[in-house]
């Protein structure tokens, strides 16, 4: 997995970050979500490091990074995405997200408007709009992100009691076949598996989501009304959640009114569910970002 790619340590202000490098040409980021690490990017990575600088990196607190403290804010996660790419020499960089990994980079965009040069955005509807839909079909769905926001230790202490019990039902139920874990590349669940069974892994979830119903809130409710005319991509499970009660672009323009994207026949981990099909849609949305 990511044959002759570096591996890196970068300190950062409240955390240690873990990231891969690989790759020449113009810099790219690779950002996972929820419950998954780096890993999720074993194919697209190396593919797409035929032509760019690719760097893939576990947030603060996930897979091989570590926290040193109790901010998990989005606002944090994108401080320590950009203060990465600085350490490794790149001031400015396109970025494709997954999940968690996208609200961090949606949340670059707001904070570090120079340094984002083009997102992708896979399987999410902005923040705010998420909260607003919540009702009791939505809850049912994303439920995960009412429990892992409950003051600890409860779910922490829950989760670690049969971790791999929770984490399996995650994968397999934002997958959209409840109980199936087939689209995941055993090296690839192996490292999942290890992750959730480091507490530390768990307390991050948890503090992931208490901060997204909390501070993150706030940051978005501050910024609302502000938009990046930046080259933007999103794409989406059409057998998942995000398209199911609004239109997903319209949701998006308002933030990135240069968005464009469409469904793809999977549900929430469209990178491992598609590999080739999101591949191929990354590449053609990469291809009318470069810079001459």
């Amino acid at each position: 997995m990511f044959e002759n790619f570096e591996t890196h340590s970068v300190p950062v202000p409240g955390a240690t970050i873990h990231a891969r490098t690989g790759g020449r040409g113009e810099p790219l980021l690779l950002l996972h979500g929820f419950p998954q690490t780096h890993a999720m990017w074993h194919r697209l990575g190396p593919a797409l490091a035929a032509d760019h600088r690719v760097v893939v990196a576990d947030l603060r607190g996930y897979g091989d990074s570590t926290a040193h403290g109790d901010d998990f804010s989005f606002r944090a996660m994108a401080a320590d995405m950009v203060a990465v790419m600085r350490h490794l020499g790149h001031e400015s960089f396109h970025v494709v997200a997954h999940d968690r990994g996208a609200r961090t980079a949606h949340r670059m965009t707001l904070d570090f408007p120079d340094a984002v040069h083009s997102v992708a955005l896979l399987d999410i509807l902005p923040s705010p709009t998420v909260w607003e839909l919540m009702d009791d079909w939505l809850a049912t769905r994303y439920y995960h992100w009412l429990f892992l926001a409950q003051p600890a230790p409860m779910p922490q202490l829950l989760i670690s009691g049969e971790p791999l019990t929770f984490l399996h039902s995650a994968l397999g139920g934002l997958g959209g076949t409840p109980g199936s874990l087939d689209m995941f590349d055993p090296e690839a669940l192996a490292a999942y598996e290890a992750a959730a069974q480091n507490p530390s892994v768990v307390a991050a979830w948890c503090a992931d989501y208490a901060a997204a119903a909390g501070m993150d809130r706030q940051h978005d409710d501050a910024d609302r009304g502000t938009s990046r005319d930046i080259p933007a991509l999103l794409l989406w499970g059409e057998n998942g959640v995000v398209g199911a009660q609004t239109d997903p672009l319209e949701a998006w323009r308002p933030w990135l009114p240069r968005i464009t994207g469409r469904s793809l026949p999977t549900g929430h981990f469209m990178v491992e569910e598609r590999p080739d099909e999101v591949l191929a849609e990354i590449r053609r949305h990469l291809a009318g970002t470069t810079r001459l």
